[in-house]
């Protein structure tokens, strides 16, 4: 705006000179510097009135008359020039080989660290958790759960178990705690069969063993073994509560044996316990094994009601905020914002290894690089798109001045240099013809 206002009062000082010089060479006709003086302003008014309708005629009809030609030449090519700028945009300032190269500068990773880092402390962590919690909210929780289950079987249909079973059953004896663990059975079992109603247990197992002996055989063999029985009760040769109390008293006995963790049947069971470690990572036959037992497993038991039953009260728990009560100890609850910290505690620690791993950065950053390069060479011709469409919406009064106000300091600066030029333009014609041609043709 400031150009204009002194390309306009260059053209109206012009226009006094030059009303001035006129007068002045009616005044003094003889004076040189009457006509110098009218010589100069008329030339420049001359330019300077040339530069202002060439700057006018580009963008509008000069006083509104449309029947001078060759005027208001950007809105009459209006589709030319929107095309002609869209390619140059397109094809030069923003050329695919010239982004690919401006991106190959520049570390996407590194910027989007940066970024983040710039947010408020929290930040992360706070998105990861809205972002987890409204996928679940939003998630399929029974497909996802027939999902995970067609996965989970697949997965275990595939995995040989018994090396990994070895290598776990060592794993668990060499922590040494399997003589406490047995040590803890034998306490149990010792709980339990000192009770009185041990007794009557051992009497009715003595009782049908009695029964299955006696009905075993031909008609006639469990004849004979019902009188040999019926004549061993009779004389206390088989008494089965005698027996009983034998039985019961040897169990105490053998459990009390059993306290001693040097006790041979407690090595012996840790050795055969060992074996089996072994057996399970060597043995074709015992892997064999396992595996078939693993098909049944498979086949029989179904793991999508637990599956749902899981996804569905974990989703409860982070949407809804209800108190999920543990199993192991009652006093224990686990409410929303416990789980909210845990996963905030997981994504902070994770960025910060994410930050440190210059490695796992450098894969990433080759990763973005890849795809951003793939964006520009198959996305790249909606930059012509866009600024078509952009300049599209523009009507026609607004386009003039979007492209005028673009350059309105050095069109000003054009109108400027045609009065300027123009003044010396005539001031040298003025020289020349009556400083050097018209006293050549007086000397002739």
């Amino acid at each position: 705006m400031a150009m204009r206002k002194k390309a306009n009062r260059s053209l109206i000082l012009l226009a006094v000179l030059f009303i001035i010089a006129a007068c002045c060479l009616y005044v003094f006709p003889e004076q040189w510097w009457t006509r110098m003086l009218l010589y100069t302003t008329e030339a420049g008014l001359v330019g300077a009135l040339a530069d202002l309708f060439a700057v006018t005629v580009l963008f509008r009809h000069p006083f509104g008359w449309k029947w001078i030609p060759h005027t208001a030449i950007i809105p009459k090519n209006r589709d030319k020039l929107i095309e002609g700028v869209a390619n140059m945009v397109e094809q030069q300032l923003l050329s695919k080989d010239l982004l690919q190269e401006k991106v190959k500068q520049i570390s996407l990773v590194q910027i989007a660290i940066a970024w983040i880092d710039r947010r408020p402390s929290g930040m992360l962590a706070e998105q990861g958790w809205t972002l987890v919690s409204g996928l679940l909210a939003k998630l399929d929780m029974k497909g996802l759960a027939v999902v995970l289950d067609d996965k989970a079987r697949q997965s275990l249909g595939k995995m040989n178990l018994s090396p990994y079973a070895g290598k776990g059953l060592k794993w668990v004896m060499d922590q040494g705690k399997f003589q406490s663990w047995v040590s803890q059975i034998v306490e149990l079992a010792a709980e339990r069969a000192a009770d009185e109603d041990m007794k009557i247990v051992i009497r009715e197992l003595l009782g049908k063993e009695k029964e299955k002996f006696v009905n075993q055989g031909s008609i006639f063999s469990k004849w004979l073994k019902k009188m040999a029985v019926e004549i061993a009760e009779s004389t206390n040769a088989l008494n089965l509560d005698d027996a009983t109390n034998v039985l019961f008293n040897d169990l105490q006995l053998l459990i009390q044996d059993l306290r001693n963790p040097q006790h041979e049947l407690r090595v012996l069971l840790e050795q055969m316990v060992y074996q089996l470690a072994d057996s399970l990572q060597s043995r074709e036959d015992v892997s064999a094994a396992v595996n078939e037992w693993r098909d049944e497993v498979i086949d029989k038991v179904s793991l999508l009601p637990s599956i749902e039953a899981l996804l569905g009260n974990f989703r409860q728990l982070l949407i809804q905020e209800p108190e999920l009560k543990l199993a192991v100890r009652e006093k224990h609850s686990v409410h929303q914002a416990d789980i909210k910290e845990l996963i905030n505690q997981f994504i902070a620690s994770y960025w910060e290894w994410f930050k440190a791993s210059e490695e796992t950065k450098g894969w990433l950053e080759q990763y973005a690089q890849k795809f951003v390069h793939k964006m520009i060479d198959t996305e790249h011709a909606i930059i012509g798109v866009i600024v078509r469409k952009t300049l599209d919406s523009f009507t026609e009064q607004k386009l003039v001045h979007f492209i005028e106000s673009k350059v309105e300091t050095d069109l000003q600066r054009i109108r400027l240099n045609g009065a300027y030029i123009g003044a010396a333009l005539g001031a040298a014609f003025y020289l020349l013809l009556y400083g050097i041609y018209e006293p050549l043709l007086k000397m002739l």
